[in-house]
């Protein structure tokens, strides 16, 4: 059964990680894929590009069937009303920028054009599902990143109880040993008695058998 753990440190290195995963921009870009230059979008956040990409994928399926291959993600036909009430082409790729940091490219063939200019209402509303997608992504990203630090402190926490048991039975272990001792002592105390009277006894019989032995000493 999971349990509550919390500590000053894991909650602070939470809302710091949580931050910079919430963290984003978008502006205009071009990228290369598969050979080919699109104009389009793109968002940069604080996530790393093997996880941004899952989000991604997974954020992408609301429009249609994805097809996805190293880190590129298309649909031929998204169903995008917001953009328009025809099919849109989705062309996007997800790359690393740093250890830290990773970008959303995103190109969308809207009726035969790509939205490229700031300055259209279309770019604004490609931006807004940038955006939307920033907070999908934040939200998921803190609950991978917590249930990390919880993995973690349970995983610390069994290896203590674990350590805990071990040691109770190596006391139970030491204590039925020092019973055993005690016990042991008690009858070697009772046998050395046991063996004194022995002793005495057999001395006395071998003084007696000597007074009848005249000239013996």
């Amino acid at each position: 059964m999971k349990f509550k753990i919390t500590s000053v440190f894991s909650i602070a290195a939470l809302s710091a990680i949580s931050f910079f995963a919430s963290a984003q921009s978008v502006f205009p870009g071009k990228e290369t894929i598969d050979k080919k230059e699109y104009s389009g979008l793109t968002l940069s956040q604080g996530i790393q590009d093997k996880h941004l990409s899952t989000y991604w994928e997974n954020y992408l399926t609301k429009f249609g069937k994805v097809k996805g291959k190293k880190g590129t993600y298309s649909i031929e036909k998204a169903a995008v009303t917001i953009l328009s009430p025809n099919p849109v082409q989705i062309t996007s790729q997800v790359a690393s920028v740093n250890k830290t940091l990773s970008k959303v490219f995103i190109a969308l063939n809207v009726d035969g054009s790509y939205v490229t200019n700031d300055s259209d209402q279309s770019y604004k509303t490609a931006e807004s599902i940038l955006k939307d997608f920033s907070e999908y992504a934040a939200s998921r990203e803190q609950v991978r990143l917590a249930d990390e630090v919880f993995t973690g402190a349970e995983k610390t926490h069994q290896k203590l109880q674990r350590d805990m048991e071990d040691k109770t039975k190596e006391i139970e272990k030491t204590e039925k040993k020092l019973t055993e001792l005690r016990a042991e002592l008690e009858k070697g105390k009772t046998d050395s008695q046991t063996s004194l009277l022995d002793l005495q006894n057999k001395q006395k019989a071998l003084e007696a058998a000597k007074v009848k032995v005249p000239g013996l000493k």
